[in-house]
């Protein structure tokens, strides 16, 4: 092991600080092997404090670090994660994870980048390095019956109390599960099934989240920027990390997943469903509806003014009604 990896490695089991010394002889290294160690640390864009008399403290790095997040955890689930700095998908990793002997543990795959990372309907999905949030939730599936609708509907509604209590912003979800800051998209949830061949039965779900968290909206083509926001407005504000912000959206959707079937979540889904009240045109198949948002049922069906009620579907537009 290189002594950079060493030392980051020391660092990250630490909470207080520890001298250069200490560091020396635990690793049986030289003072300037670990004084050189620290700067090539800090060159990769790792914060490391140092102070007089007491040493080097390893801060949150902007890089995604399975030690701060963890460190952000409230959750007592006992959760596997596997960190990537590139990928091509999470959900196509988490879907690769399924398919081998599987685990009663949650996984947890985060990437830095994807190359290849898509969305509802095969869409691409923009996943720039260092400036997002790209997660897949894989779990094992223990009901004869899986709501998989419903429990996109509480990933949002987790989602969205986290960025509540976290950045002090008010977010809004678009039916179904478009998650929007000053009206543009700052995220998508993606919920997926692993079915065994042999039986049909739905085997394993992954949940897919993409989050624009630091993405500079000014590096958006001019198409893109029309729909599509950041929270990274907020996140300088508060000087919130990526690693701190997943472990507080885990701890949300950890509080809901085990009893997302009871609805429980569901007024708070609508509190914070700014579709309601407008007009909406939903396209489902080659079938275009046009109509008055008016409810959500407690299974995260769209009502619209007329008692139409759909379970699926993508609003394709949004006229805001005047009162």
């Amino acid at each position: 092991m290189k002594t950079t990896d060493s030392v980051l490695k020391l660092l990250e089991k630490n909470t207080n600080h520890l001298s250069g010394q200490q560091i020396a002889d635990q690793l049986e290294l030289s003072r300037t092997a670990i004084w050189k160690a620290i700067r090539s640390l800090e060159s990769a864009g790792y914060k490391i404090e140092s102070k007089p008399h007491q040493g080097y403290l390893l801060l949150d790095p902007p890089m995604l670090s399975e030690t701060f997040i963890r460190r952000n955890l409230a959750t007592k689930v006992p959760l596997h994660f596997e960190l990537h700095d590139s990928i091509t998908s999470t959900n196509t990793r988490a879907k690769e994870l399924g398919a081998l002997p599987s685990t009663s543990e949650p996984q947890i795959i985060v990437s830095d980048q994807q190359t290849k990372g898509y969305g509802r309907y095969g869409r691409a999905f923009m996943s720039p390095q260092q400036t997002g949030i790209y997660l897949s939730i894989l779990l094992q599936n223990q009901q004869e019956y899986f709501d998989a609708g419903l429990l996109t509907t509480a990933t949002a509604t987790a989602l969205c109390r986290a960025i509540e209590k976290k950045l002090d912003i008010k977010p809004n979800i678009k039916w179904v599960n478009d998650v929007l800051w000053h009206d543009k998209k700052i995220s998508g949830i993606l919920t997926e099934g692993i079915t065994d061949m042999e039986t049909g039965h739905l085997k394993q779900i992954v949940v897919g989240i993409g989050i624009d968290y630091l993405t500079d909206p000014s590096t958006y083509a001019p198409e893109v920027r029309q729909r599509a926001g950041s929270l990274r407005q907020a996140v300088q504000k508060k000087g919130l990390s990526r690693n701190a912000f997943i472990g507080a959206f885990l701890d949300e959707f950890f509080k809901l997943y085990p009893k997302f079937n009871s609805h429980d979540f569901i007024a708070d889904y609508r509190k914070y469903c700014s579709t309601l009240g407008q007009q909406v045109t939903i396209t489902r198949g080659n079938e275009t509806i046009t109509g008055t948002a008016s409810d959500i049922t407690d299974s995260g069906e769209l009502i619209l003014a007329d008692g139409q009620v759909f379970s699926s579907g993508e609003i394709t537009k949004i006229r805001k009604t005047t009162t």
